[in-house]
């Protein structure tokens, strides 16, 4: 008995292979997720096995474990970036406490994802190299702008020497952590977390608009 169209066609897409591109990039997420779960001293021979592909096919694509480490590091950390962040920090246009919580509530639905957050932690505990590339990306383009954009608004003083200005820094990266904190809270101890995540983050803003620059500038006199 002749197979109906609908069959058929079935049967054709079965068969079909993938192409490199498309191998490549479901590795890598299968990666993404698989090193969420457990960590990146797992084996790449389980991670090809949970594919369903041999571990030489695995390495036809990815020629070392730490080859397919950066990709998933650019994929996660790089790729999902938003470049308006920093265009929303630099509009002198907007106060400054509106640009904190605009970017901060785009931020936070980019890093407090179950992926992001084990990843992340794994990485500090495994594959240091991943946290220190990001954070240095963080602290180049959003912590020294954040520093520098409060300067001119609230009329601080500039640094003096590096220290007061790891000083600001210091008090941005705390905001940042507790942003990043939530997503610890929920994917690594299972703690229930704020379910009104952007009324908490106006107010953590405005705790800091109001608390750090009145430091800084007691502090420079």
């Amino acid at each position: 008995m002749p197979l109906d169209n609908q069959t058929t066609g079935k049967a054709v897409k079965t068969r079909q292979r993938l192409s490199p591109e498309a191998r490549q990039y479901q590795i890598i997420q299968a990666a993404i997720s698989f090193y969420a779960r457990h960590g990146f001293d797992a084996s790449t021979r389980d991670l090809a096995r949970e594919l369903g592909i041999s571990q030489p096919l695995l390495y036809r694509y990815f020629p070392t474990k730490e080859a397919l480490i950066d990709s998933v590091y650019e994929e996660v950390f790089v790729r999902r970036w938003n470049p308006e962040w920093e265009e929303w920090l630099a509009d002198r246009s907007q106060p400054m406490a509106d640009r904190l919580k605009r970017y901060f509530k785009d931020y936070a639905r980019f890093i407090l994802q179950s992926t992001w957050v084990r990843i992340f932690i794994y990485a500090g505990l495994s594959k240091g190299g991943i946290n220190q590339k990001y954070l240095k990306r963080l602290r180049e383009r959003h912590f020294e702008l954040i520093a520098r954009e409060m300067r001119y608004e609230y009329e601080i003083p500039e640094p003096a020497d590096k220290e007061a200005e790891d000083d600001e820094i210091e008090l941005i990266w705390a905001m940042h952590s507790s942003i990043f904190y939530i997503g610890v809270r929920k994917w690594i101890y299972e703690l229930s977390t704020p379910k009104k995540l952007d009324r908490l983050i106006d107010m953590r803003v405005d705790s800091f608009v109001h608390g750090v620059p009145a430091v800084l500038k007691a502090q420079r006199r």
